[in-house]
């Protein structure tokens, strides 16, 4: 699948250059990154959790004008890559900040949707490969995501609060940090 990913950029980088309509490809490399098993997100330095070595999604402001971004990786060695280069890791360098989530029930689907939520506008996609940027609403309207619903487990507190009628304050889901000499 990662293959697939990579065609859609050329044909991106493609119809740019011989400027040819390029949102066909646009839209299909949203929907391919979708259909991914796993995807690799970059992790908060200031989030880290070292006691339970987990940290929330990085959102960067540093790229797309000072646009609220996530960097998201649709593989293992691009994300490793960016890590090593940015010397994004733990303050000990046993792991590197950079956590996988699986597709399935409450994975990365809540993930996009939080971060919508929290203001996010950019997915920054392979970034030290061959990136490109996506818009956060355009890649959930290509897979049919609705933004106002979320789906994330609930602790028994946060369940008490809506209960109660009380909204549970909105964060990312911690995702364990992957260990370096596993990279």
């Amino acid at each position: 699948m990662r293959e697939a990913i990579e065609r859609w950029k050329r044909q991106i980088d493609e119809a740019t250059e011989r400027n040819r309509d390029w949102r066909v490809p646009y839209r299909s490399l949203m929907r391919e990154l979708y259909l991914q098993d796993v995807l690799f997100f970059a992790l908060s330095r200031d989030e880290y959790d070292p006691a339970a070595n987990t940290s929330t999604p990085l959102i960067s402001t540093k790229d797309f004008g000072g646009a609220p971004a996530l960097y998201v990786f649709s593989d293992i060695d691009t994300a490793t890559n960016w890590m090593r280069y940015y010397r994004h890791v733990t303050d000990d360098k046993r792991f590197g900040l950079i956590g996988a989530v699986e597709k399935g029930q409450f994975g990365f689907l809540s993930v996009f949707q939080i971060a919508k939520r929290l203001g996010v506008r950019m997915i920054l996609l392979d970034e030290g490969g061959s990136y490109v940027g996506l818009e956060l609403d355009a890649f959930l309207d290509a897979n049919g995501i609705d933004p106002n619903e979320i789906e994330i487990p609930l602790s028994k507190e946060e369940m008490d609060l809506l209960l109660n009628r009380k909204k549970p304050v909105l964060r990312f889901t911690p995702i364990k940090a992957i260990p370096i000499q596993s990279l």
